[in-house]
């Protein structure tokens, strides 16, 4: 099977187990609760509940130190057993009797299986094809349709490139392996909602977590697409808005990379996006509801049930953005801010506003529950944290990610720059500069677009205001004064306010909030002009294909491309040795790139340039051995970031006679033209070494670019790998 095969296979797989777990199984246990709420709303709830219930149930068995596969699959099983007892506890004999009734029939004799297949057909012909089901169909071939679009937009990459496409999923890779050994915050105290989900899924499903990393990417880029697409189906008024917000955020091609980038790699922070228009979905549908303290009536307990619901609901939302990542819980307490704007005309009333700030405390402590637990049981707090905090009180806290960006904002005039701050005038000028570098990709016409898209989606929130539309004009004036707060955060600095998020991460969520802008600026505009039910979703319709039209006019975004931190070669050569050795066989990788924290579990890491490091002084007496049965050599022929820094160098005698660079570990070999120095030496290392053992010393895998050489030993007789190969010592 090829690697790219492969890769699909393990992407639905994993999808499909993600899924299963945060929102089928809710959808089992909590069907009931949520029952007559509308289907968009209702995913959203299960998926809230469903990755709640996965990160605390870790956090509680590693707290417990008792998180192994068997408990974690117990802990998932109890909700289910428990709904189980709940509804059938009464009329159990009677379930049971009707669930096997055609069974019995059959074994009667009284009907064929022939005939209770066609009878089955038949029945599911008719509920896909009903008129009830009917109706459906559209949102299911363009809910597809979006799908189909992020896996190639996304997907594309993760299939091309095997190996992790940024540097920090390294060190997440490290503290998830030692979760496996019940060693939770193994670096300090940190977000750990991304780490939980990852390990959960490895410990049950046996994933191995090297595989969840490179490919959960375009799963979580799936669901953040799906996120926002629900969000709009639950707030529109019309069937289709919702689908041109999604498209032409997903698709168009105006937005500066650095707002995408980030989804080609399985990240905390876009993680955490996936709460964010679930939290405010629910404050908002807590605000849309009147009376809250009725309790009389019939009516009046479904009411309350629906409030409470809905608090619930924004609490656990409001935890889960806090659990996974800080920069989204601020994101979530801006949107909290813009919604207050909104729905003003309610959230200052005392009944509302005790009611929302206590939920809101409370998903506050579910999330720091866990954290200040670990932090009274010694745990220190991460170093990233205080990282964070020095963030905020520099002047443009500019990340390094996004180089191009950096790049265009160092080539503005330095007029605008010495200007900034002076006066309102010129620190407006400086925002809306931000928004044309940092989201619209240097484009002026674009970032006035999406400037006029903010004051669009307002200016129809008031519109209905007047209206008497309260609540539909609450939410578009919700997410206009959410996309202004989330503005004016990128440029805080020019302002002289201490800058939160930096500002290329700030854009991130920016472009993402304007989808929602597009979406019911649309949705606004049709239901203005048209009142009837069914020409609003005509008209809505006409939206989305003029969205598609446009699209395809200015030029649709092409699908991402990333470079990675080693081959594709170094990844399908670890693969293969994984596969290979499951016999419990001793084995060691000796190489220059991620492999140790990869294949931590499986077998053992030797770096190349302690490698070399251990013959440089080479004696007589000298020593190097690697004890295990079977040794890999993994070298690039082409060093992997010669492109990046205009090398384009392949392995010679040139690189072999340099001076081996200074530092240990990994972390020497990537500045300059280090790795091209490695490289060369272990290459003519290894040619000389299989002049002297060519029995031995065998090539395992080899490409244009890459090679791996094996060594099978005698672990009670080692080889000595400490020889004279003509380069020891030099430079």
């Amino acid at each position: 099977m090829s690697m790219k095969m492969l890769t699909i296979l393990q992407i639905a797989g994993i999808l499909a187990l993600y899924l299963g777990v945060s929102v089928a199984l809710p959808g089992i246990v909590l069907h009931r609760i949520f029952r007559g709420t509308r289907l968009s709303a209702r995913l959203m709830a299960y998926f809230m509940c469903g990755n709640f219930y996965m990160i605390n149930l870790v956090f509680l068995l590693q707290l417990l130190h008792i998180s192994y596969g068997p408990t974690l699959i117990l802990g998932t099983l109890v909700p289910l057993g428990a709904a189980a007892v709940c509804r059938f506890r009464e009329n159990f004999s009677v379930s049971i009797e009707r669930g096997t009734r055609r069974l019995r029939l059959i074994l009667e004799g009284e009907t064929g299986i022939r005939t209770q297949l066609y009878r089955s057909g038949k029945r599911l012909s008719s509920g896909l094809l009903g008129e009830r089901m009917s109706s459906r169909w559209p949102d299911v071939i363009l809910t597809l349709g979006v799908l189909a679009l992020v896996c190639y937009l996304y997907g594309t990459n993760v299939i091309n490139v095997y190996g992790y496409c940024a540097s920090d999923i390294v060190v997440h890779h490290y503290w998830i392996n030692e979760m496996g050994n019940n060693n939770l915050f193994a670096a300090g105290i940190y977000p750990f909602g991304f780490h939980n989900v990852i390990y959960y899924l490895h410990a049950v499903a046996g994933i191995p977590t090297y595989v969840l990393l490179r490919v959960f990417c375009l799963v979580q880029t799936i669901m953040i697409h799906m996120m926002l697409l629900f969000f709009l189906r639950a707030v529109c008024q019309s069937r289709y808005a919702p689908y041109a917000g999604t498209f032409l955020y997903l698709a168009g091609g105006f937005f500066s990379s650095g707002t995408y980038a980030r989804y080609g790699s399985s990240l905390p922070q876009e993680f955490g996006m996936l709460f964010l228009f679930p939290s405010a979905y629910f404050a908002i549908s807590f605000f849309q509801e009147r009376n809250p303290d009725c309790r009389t009536e019939e009516k009046g307990k479904k009411r309350f049930f629906r409030f409470g619901r809905n608090l619930t609901m924004f609490a656990i939302s409001v935890s889960m953005t806090l659990a996974v990542h800080f920069y989204d819980a601020i994101v979530a307490a801006v949107f909290c801010a813009g919604i207050a704007v909104g729905f003003c005309f309610r959230c200052f009333r005392w009944r509302y506003l005790r009611r929302i700030m206590l939920a809101g405390m409370a998903g506050v402590l579910l999330a720091v529950l866990p954290m200040a637990a670990a932090y009274m049981m010694g745990t220190p707090l991460q170093g990233s944290l205080y990282w964070g905090m020095s963030v905020m009180s520099t002047e443009e806290g500019e990340d390094e990610e996004t180089e191009e960006a950096g790049q265009t904002a160092e080539s503005m005039s330095e007029d605008l720059l010495e200007k900034a701050g002076s006066s309102l005038e010129h620190r407006l000028q400086a925002t809306v500069d931000k928004i044309k570098i940092y989201v619209a990709g240097n484009n002026a016409e674009t970032g006035w677009f999406l400037l006029g898209s903010t004051g669009a989606v307002l200016l129809l929130g008031i519109v209905w205001y007047i209206g008497r539309r309260t609540e539909y004009g609450g939410i578009l004036v919700s997410v206009g004064t959410f996309l202004v707060l989330m503005i004016l955060m990128q440029s805080y600095a020019d302002w002289g306010i201490p800058q939160l998020i930096e500002i290329s991460r700030c854009s991130i969520y920016v472009a993402y909030g304007f989808a929602l802008a597009w979406g019911l600026s649309l949705d606004g505009i049709v239901f203005l002009l048209f009142r009837e039910r069914k020409a609003i979703h005509l008209g809505s319709l006409a939206a989305l294909a003029g969205v598609c039209a446009a699209v395809a006019v200015t030029g649709m975004k092409t699908p991402l491309k990333l470079g990675a931190q080693e081959t594709n070669d170094a990844i399908i050569c670890m693969s293969n040795i994984l596969r290979e050795n499951q016999d419990g066989e001793t084995w060691t990788i000796c190489s220059a790139n991620d492999e140790r924290q990869m294949m931590r579990d499986y077998g053992n890491h030797y770096e190349l340039i302690d490698f070399l490091r251990g013959m440089e002084e080479l004696e007589s007496d000298t020593v190097l051995t690697v004890p295990t049965k079977t040794v890999y050599f993994f070298v690039e022929k082409v060093p992997i970031f010669a492109e990046e820094k205009d090398l384009g160098r392949r392995i010679s005698r040139e690189g072999a006679g340099r001076a081996l660079p200074d530092g240990r570990e990994i972390s020497s070999i990537y500045a300059e033209d280090a790795r091209w120095v490695v490289m060369s030496r272990m290459y003519f290392w290894a040619q000389a070494f299989r002049r002297l053992y060519p029995n031995e010393m065998e090539v395992y895998y080899e490409s244009e670019d890459f090679v791996c050489y094996r060594v099978r030993q005698n672990e009670y007789s080692l080889y000595n790998f400490a020889i004279d190969y003509g380069y020891n010592g030099t430079g």
